[in-house]
């Protein structure tokens, strides 16, 4: 085997192992070992944060998510309320247990209850109460971008996961 030959042997080894260490992203901001870490091939990126009383309590944050092609997000909740807009994409959303207020791009407001699926565009928002049980995914060929305001209780996970067999 030439030297071209066996360099081109040892890249191919590598790139599956490059793909997998840098193609998982964490979204939650938590330690490896906390039971609620997940890695999905969603990109969470701190725009701005602070602390809006001195107790530190709770974190309001301005985040942007980029959520991969074909990607499904675990069932989870949050610690606080969250608010999105839809950058790009088309993002399939689907509320397990509670409700969520979803404005359309054109102003349409309404309430996506339990067990109901929407698809959300350029310019559409919503507005994801405490503990709504929820998930999000990327069903097309192309990213999605979401802008995100949260305020959330500062100890605890960003997103906290539901185990769909014990619902």
């Amino acid at each position: 085997m030439n030297k071209t030959n066996l360099t081109m042997r040892k890249l191919s080894l590598l790139l599956p192992l490059a793909i997998l260490a840098f193609g998982s992203v964490v979204v939650n901001s938590q330690e490896t070992s906390s039971p609620n870490h997940y890695t999905q091939s969603v990109t969470r990126e701190v725009l701005a944060n602070g602390y809006p009383t001195q107790d530190q309590k709770q974190i309001l944050e301005l985040v942007r998510y980029t959520i991969a092609p074909r990607t499904k997000l675990p069932i989870h909740t949050h610690p606080g309320m969250q608010i999105e807009r839809v950058e790009a994409g088309t993002l399939t959303y689907k509320v397990l247990e509670g409700e969520a207020k979803i404005t359309k791009a054109n102003g349409t407001e309404l309430i996506l209850q339990a067990g109901e699926t929407i698809q959300l565009t350029v310019g559409d928002s919503l507005v994801e109460p405490a503990r709504m049980v929820h998930y999000g995914e990327n069903q097309t060929d192309s990213l999605v971008i979401l802008l995100s305001a949260s305020l959330f209780d500062a100890n605890q996970p960003k997103a906290i996961l539901i185990n769909p067999q014990n619902r």
